[in-house]
């Protein structure tokens, strides 16, 4: 019965004594501080990752998408932090690639994972084409992983 009393006042709808039970304000309140933008855009010019983001900021990942959707200059400066990191990726892999990089040694196919999976909007290997002809169906040709 405590179960069902738990839920039903997450949501409105009647409790066992009949009330209404109204929206809960359950959780705690945010962390988000503005200062958060610039301290993100500094994480992203040294390569880190979402999850370094979040880590540094001492809160899950999935609470930088929350404030992102809640506040648009976060979500800006996420956007620029993971630019600046690609950036930053992009320029290592490059000056290692032309063994530019004193004293570091490539991974070439590390390098590669890395790319894809921190960055497939540009560095995936699966591509679309997309072919219209007047009087036919659009035909989508899609291939690679």
């Amino acid at each position: 019965m405590c179960v069902i009393r738990y839920i039903t006042q997450h949501i409105d709808a009647p409790t066992l004594d009949g009330t209404m039970a109204g929206k809960s304000n359950a959780g705690a309140p945010t962390k988000y501080d503005p200062k958060y933008c610039e301290a993100v855009i500094e994480y992203g010019k040294q390569g880190l990752s979402k999850a370094q983001m979040a880590a540094r900021l001492e809160v899950h990942r999935e609470t930088l998408n929350n404030w992102a959707d809640n506040h648009p200059e976060f979500f800006d400066a996420i956007k620029k932090a993971t630019d600046l990191a690609q950036d930053l990726w992009e320029q290592r892999f490059v000056k290692g690639a032309l063994g530019e990089d004193e004293g570091q040694q490539m991974n070439p196919t590390m390098m590669i994972f890395l790319m894809k999976n921190r960055f497939p909007a540009d560095w995936r290997e699966k591509q679309t084409t997309e072919h219209e002809v007047s009087g036919a169906k659009k035909v989508v040709v899609e291939w690679g992983e």
